[in-house]
């Protein structure tokens, strides 16, 4: 509600239009699964016995299905009477065949290969490619497990808090490497207590079950904290360039060859999760020109700690389909916040210099909303990791 009272204020102008496109990621799943769900029982209703549930939307168009939940909270705004959510999922864009342009927007958590467990589980198995060809495919064998772990046991009861502390744990990759070895010590030993295996029997090549369990649980609880969301110092790592470069050249390249009979001439990609706001350009294979690539960083952070790499952005696109990135914040470094200002991804365009020449014009109030956030970064952090630390001391001493 207090972002739909900032873009909509009550008596004042309104400048963006009543009929928004929300595109889902992992957080919010459940709300694509709810329109998956209205979806198909209207056509049963309606008479129809539907194949299958809708597993992914167009990425051009106005999305079809509608966000009830968005819509009931627009619903406590009278004066937003008429206001329409429609919900995309897992890509929404713009594309202008004329100019030969497409702007696409992800969330981003299909990026991330922890979200694509189950096709790396079966890839395994079966030997064969762990990344899917297609955005149905890659829906269709992930919804499921994103659904559970990022919905459904989030509302689990005490479990379901114990699972959000968990997760703020896997945050901080020290803290998630001692949790980690908590959680082997605790398993060998019951293995020992309430088995009777030695832990310490040895295997194959000098190798022990400890050390199998050591490894296993280091490679899935320690190394989640080591992907996309915990670089100190850098945006994304290689193996992340690497997922970016697999997800626009295969899938949605795909997606948009279908929609649209070819690939835009110049194609920009926006996506978030990360809470590392960044601009830049790629080579993918497939396009004529590097892919525009931003990042919007996240509103909310949720890291134990501060980050000079997280921060947040809001993305500016034009009628002319260009983007400009508004670089709103980042954590601050030796306590000094940088300025807010507009960049892009290395190629000059008349957006880039009418926003960074708005944003300069109104320089005093950006000003103001720097040392605002400021304030509100610091003290919040203080209650972060004090709340951090109570909490993941309980879990170790539970652990152990």
């Amino acid at each position: 509600l207090q972002l739909i009272d900032a873009f909509f204020p009550e008596g004042g102008t309104e400048i963006f239009s009543r009929e928004i496109v929300y595109v889902a990621g992992n957080h919010d799943h459940h709300l694509w699964r709810m329109a998956q769900d209205h979806c198909f029982v209207t056509a049963v209703i309606d008479g129809e016995i539907p194949d299958d549930l809708e597993h992914i939307t167009t990425i051009t168009g106005t999305p079809k299905h509608r966000c009830r939940m968005m819509e009931s909270l627009i619903a406590h705004r009278p004066h937003l009477a008429g206001a329409h959510v429609h919900i995309a999922y897992p890509n929404w864009g713009i594309a202008d065949r004329e100019r030969g342009r497409a702007v696409v927007m992800h969330h981003g958590h299909y990026l991330d290969s922890m979200y694509r467990a189950l096709s790396n589980f079966r890839g395994f198995l079966e030997g064969s490619n762990l990344r899917p060809d297609t955005m149905r495919e890659l829906e269709e064998q992930n919804g499921p497990w994103i659904d559970f772990l990022w919905s459904d046991l989030g509302s689990a009861g005490k479990i379901g808090g114990e699972a959000g502390t968990l997760y703020q744990t896997m945050l901080s990759a020290g803290a998630s490497h001692d949790m980690a070895e908590a959680i082997a010590c605790r398993v060998t030993g019951g293995l020992h207590s309430k088995l009777g295996i030695n832990p310490k029997m040895e295997i194959k090549y000098g190798i022990t079950l400890d050390n199998l369990i050591r490894a296993a649980v280091d490679l899935t609880a320690g190394r989640g904290a080591e992907k996309q969301r915990e670089g100190y110092a850098r945006v994304l790592g290689d193996d992340e360039i690497d997922d970016i470069g697999w997800y626009l050249s295969t899938p949605m390249a795909a997606q948009l060859r279908e929609e649209l009979g070819a690939l835009p001439r110049e194609v920009q990609f926006v996506f978030g999760h990360t809470h590392k706001p960044f601009q830049d350009e790629l080579t993918v294979d497939g396009y004529e020109l590097p892919v525009g690539v931003f990042n919007t960083g996240g509103w909310v952070l949720d890291e134990p700690g501060l980050m000079p790499v997280q921060g947040c952005a809001a993305m500016l696109v034009s009628d002319e389909l260009e983007v400009a990135s508004l670089r709103l914040f980042n954590d601050p470094v030796d306590d000094v916040m940088a300025p807010v200002r507009v960049e892009g991804s290395g190629r000059e365009t008349r957006l880039v210099g009418e926003a960074s020449a708005a944003v300069e014009a109104a320089s005093a109030h950006w000003q103001d909303f720097s040392r605002a956030v400021h304030h509100r970064i610091l003290s919040e952090a203080d209650k972060r990791v004090r709340r951090f630390l109570d909490r993941s001391e309980d879990m170790r001493e539970a652990a152990e």
